[in-house]
């Protein structure tokens, strides 16, 4: 988790600045309600994306996982073009779906059940350049570590051990305290958490072509023609996205056969992965 950090922390001694993104009025009043309290500057709740003042500039956005419109991760792209810190929240996400929002950019992730402190810790962290890893998203990142391991710069065993005492619900403060880490030292431990997360997804997942062709052949059994009809590209592009899908399921499944044929790959990842 991240450090017990106040709200007002500024330089300038201003109150720290969120905004919030959630299309559920009960959940975005009770967050504004939390954030107030602990003497947040609060803009006026948005129901999607489309709905933020695309003039403002919060310290920090808590942007739900599951919106109107443009949600999930392409979400969180947007808000990181807009040069806007984001800490993730969701009740219901996958896994991949948390892992997703950490790899378009978020800089934490928190359940929505998380008491009011968590909260206001997490998004204190974030909106002055730190991070936020819930046991939940720690141990989403450690499960995606040992299934997706990386070739090279991959986490170190600190790292690891950081990340599962994170996991166990031991905050970032205690952690700390217990192996006598200074905080920039943890700082930097959760920098390289990150990156390897971001780097293992765009390495270990599929492309946006390539999760086109899993659907057209995976989920609704066009053969290679069709779906090459139907993307507008030759016969063998539609193969060679398939053989491309299959590395990266090996890559990411290492008790598959190492014989599984591309299209079988493709209809089970895409299965797992939602896309049907």
């Amino acid at each position: 988790m991240s450090s017990e950090v106040p709200a007002r922390v500024a330089v300038d001694r201003r109150p720290l600045s969120v905004a919030i993104i959630d299309d559920h009025p009960v959940a975005t009043e009770s967050l504004a309600g939390r954030f107030a309290g602990a003497g947040f500057s609060v803009l006026a709740p948005a129901p999607s994306l489309a709905a933020l003042d695309p003039a403002a500039t919060p310290d920090v956005v808590v942007c739900d996982l599951h919106l109107p419109g443009l949600s999930g991760a392409a979400a969180v792209a947007e808000l990181r073009g807009r040069g806007l810190p984001v800490l993730a929240t969701s009740g219901v996400a996958t896994p991949d779906e948390v892992l997703d929002a950490i790899a378009a950019g978020a800089a934490g992730f928190v359940d929505k059940t998380a008491l009011a402190h968590q909260f206001v810790a997490a998004a204190s962290a974030v909106a002055t350049g730190g991070h936020h890893v819930s046991a939940r998203l720690a141990g989403f990142l450690l499960e995606d570590a040992f299934r997706r391991p990386l070739t090279r710069d991959e986490v170190d065993d600190g790292e690891r051990n950081l990340l599962r005492g994170l996991a166990q619900g031991d905050t970032l403060d205690e952690l700390c305290a217990e192996w006598s880490l200074p905080p920039p030292a943890a700082h930097r431990h959760l920098v390289r958490v990150f990156d390897a997360a971001r780097r293992r997804r765009r390495l270990h997942r599929p492309s946006p072509r390539e999760a086109e062709v899993m659907v057209l052949v995976g989920c609704r059994g066009l053969s290679h023609k069709e779906a090459a009809r139907a993307m507008n590209v030759k016969v063998s592009v539609v193969a060679d996205y398939l053989r491309a899908a299959r590395v990266k399921y090996l890559a990411s499944h290492p008790d598959a056969a190492a014989t599984i044929p591309p299209s079988t790959a493709a209809a089970l990842w895409a299965r797992e992965l939602g896309f049907g």
